[in-house]
């Protein structure tokens, strides 16, 4: 009987530890997940936005708003890197509802939408928003392009704790050229 119940001892610990490591290799895979896909997004934006014309200004649109209603900024910006109509007008745009953040090279082409990003089961984009700096003396400096992008998981990692601890909120600027 002691025989047993040391041999059940010895045979549980290593499995209960096993099961343990299986679950943590699950929540840094979720955790990695998010991290690369706001890493690749924040790159994709930075390269988009910064070879932007600051004389063909911004032009934002589609507000959004936090769970207060408040304006924290706008999902969709219309911006060129030159002139027309050598340069044509681009478009980057969040769409909430199927969680796709899209780049138009050329909107007056229909369907050339290319996908930066898209939700996938082990990662979900909740925001990606952007708006203008301020000037010294309050006024909007529309060549200091905010954004602000919030991805998650969405419970592929098994977290029952809320908020989501593998919630990624990031903000960067990005100065469009001065030509």
């Amino acid at each position: 009987m002691v025989a047993a119940s040391i041999g059940t001892i010895v045979v549980a610990g290593p499995m209960v530890l096993l099961l343990e490591s299986a679950r943590e290799q699950r929540r840094g895979l979720a955790d990695a997940t998010v991290e690369q896909t706001a890493g690749k997004l924040q790159n994709q934006l930075v390269g988009y936005l910064r070879i932007m014309s600051v004389k063909e200004s911004v032009i934002f649109s589609a507000p959004a708003t936090d769970s207060e209603g408040a304006l924290i900024g706008f999902t969709s910006i219309i911006l060129a890197a030159g002139a027309a109509p050598d340069f044509p007008r681009q478009q980057i745009t969040f769409d909430a509802g199927t969680g796709k953040v899209l780049y138009y090279p050329n909107r007056s082409l229909p369907n050339t939408a290319i996908v930066i990003v898209q939700n996938q089961p082990s990662m979900v984009v909740r925001q990606v928003c952007f708006s203008p700096s301020l000037k010294t003396d309050g006024t909007p400096d529309n060549s200091l392009i905010n954004v602000l992008i919030k991805l998650d998981d969405n419970g592929s990692s098994g977290r029952t704790v809320r908020p989501n601890p593998a919630s990624i909120w990031r903000t960067f600027s990005v100065r469009m050229r001065n030509n």
